[in-house]
């Protein structure tokens, strides 16, 4: 029988070499419409690819997946983190985990994982087929062709799409529900000239919230020359990823700089540094976990001269000063994308997927995976990590089918 896997990144290309060793006798062909399959794995966490996450830090599967968290979980109960840091280390590849959790190859070099992926698939006899352009995807008996945007069409057994960036208009002749892909990783644009000024700064602990909404995020931020980027905003983005788009990129922005830290515990410092230092300029001495140079541009935002002492400093000035620490506001004006690493929300709705094999409810034979389902994460590997747990679940589901459209066929025969 023949498979065709329409997509050669993460989820692709690690379906088809699980799909293999599953079922060796099985002829199966990836087809990408790039120039060379895993291009983006090559890219991926600054060229070194984020490959997981230890998943330490989250409670709730939520956190990590704004859409689809659900359906992880259960598959997560199949081939989850620990299968992944596995199934690469069996086959050579040494890891290290940080810190927070991300989980790179100990190389340090995306590389090593794409030319992993690529002997593997070669040694297991996967085809391979580059700048490859899907037109559209027919039913034909029962199975399916594959036409091309030129070229010869491809009529096949089994069809997988997963394809990056959500599924294009290849599929509406399957009637199949589509969820519209919106960008759902990427920076903040802030009109505000003396913040950006600030660009390169790191605060390690903020909390960012867009007011009047349940959007909220926890992280370290960087001030660019841009606005903001840094986890914390690139968390909110993906939260909010569907909202910020329905208000053209455009939306209020609250930070807190101070982390999870309440107004009270706010003002409880501040009124510790004041009773320290009654006669420092205000400006010289802060919380050590603000950068002197933001410290400056927070006290001109709640009226602080630059000479002002904190011995001069009364009720009203103290009040706004918290306030400002707690939620400083400012405007969302747009949105950059997030370097190469460009994630998109939407895709096949999960309700058409069966959530056990990722076959298509409706088509027999019809597989999704990775990107094309409406499944995406905030950054830190898991991305990586759905798209891993996605392609292998479909892979087996694959392997299912034809076993069983084999037996069908055979019994049919006698």
């Amino acid at each position: 029988m023949k498979v065709t896997i329409i997509g050669g990144g993460a989820a692709g290309c690690f379906a088809a070499a699980n799909l293999k060793r599953l079922s060796p006798s099985l002829e199966v062909t990836v087809l990408e419409a790039g120039r060379k399959p895993l291009a983006k794995v090559a890219v991926t966490g600054g060229g070194r690819c984020n490959l997981t996450n230890t998943f330490d830090s989250i409670s709730d599967l939520r956190e990590a997946y704004p859409r689809g968290d659900k359906l992880m979980r259960r598959l997560f109960t199949v081939f989850g983190p620990e299968e992944t840091r596995r199934w690469f280390e069996n086959e050579g590849v040494r890891l290290v985990e940080q810190d927070d959790g991300c989980i790179f190859p100990t190389s340090q070099d995306a590389m090593e994982i794409v030319r992993t992926l690529e002997s593997l698939m070669r040694r297991l006899g996967v085809g391979v087929r580059t700048s490859f352009r899907i037109r559209e995807i027919l039913p034909e008996g029962s199975g399916y062709r594959v036409v091309p945007t030129g070229g010869e069409s491809v009529l096949t057994d089994v069809v997988a799409v997963m394809t990056g960036g959500g599924p294009s208009s290849f599929l509406s002749p399957l009637g199949i529900e589509i969820i519209p892909p919106v960008p759902s990783l990427f920076t903040f644009n802030i009109d505000d000239a003396l913040l950006k000024e600030r660009m390169g700064l790191v605060i390690p602990e903020t909390v960012l919230s867009i007011p009047g909404t349940k959007f909220r995020s926890s992280g370290t931020l960087l001030i660019t020359d841009w606005g903001l980027s840094g986890p914390a905003a690139l968390k909110l983005s993906s939260y909010a990823a569907r909202y910020l788009h329905e208000n053209g990129y455009r939306a209020p922005l609250s930070v807190q700089w101070l982390g999870g830290m309440d107004l009270e515990g706010i003002r409880m410092q501040l009124d510790a540094l004041q009773a320290s230092h009654p006669r420092k300029l205000a400006a010289s001495v802060h919380p050590v976990e603000i950068p002197s140079r933001l410290w400056a541009f927070l006290l001109g935002r709640s009226g602080f001269r630059p000479d002002q002492r904190w011995g001069e400093t009364g009720t009203k000035g103290m009040n706004r000063l918290a306030d400002t620490l707690y939620a400083d506001r400012y405007r969302i004006e747009g949105r950059c994308a997030f370097k190469e690493e460009f994630v998109t929300c939407g895709g096949v709705a999960l309700a058409a997927v069966s959530p056990k094999t990722l076959e298509c409810k409706t088509r027999p034979g019809l597989f999704f995976a990775g990107e094309a389902l409406d499944i995406d994460a905030i950054t830190g590997g898991f991305n990586l990590q759905a798209a891993w747990t996605t392609g292998f679940i479909a892979a087996m589901g694959m392997s299912e089918y034809c076993k069983k459209t084999v037996s069908l066929s055979y019994d049919g025969q006698k």
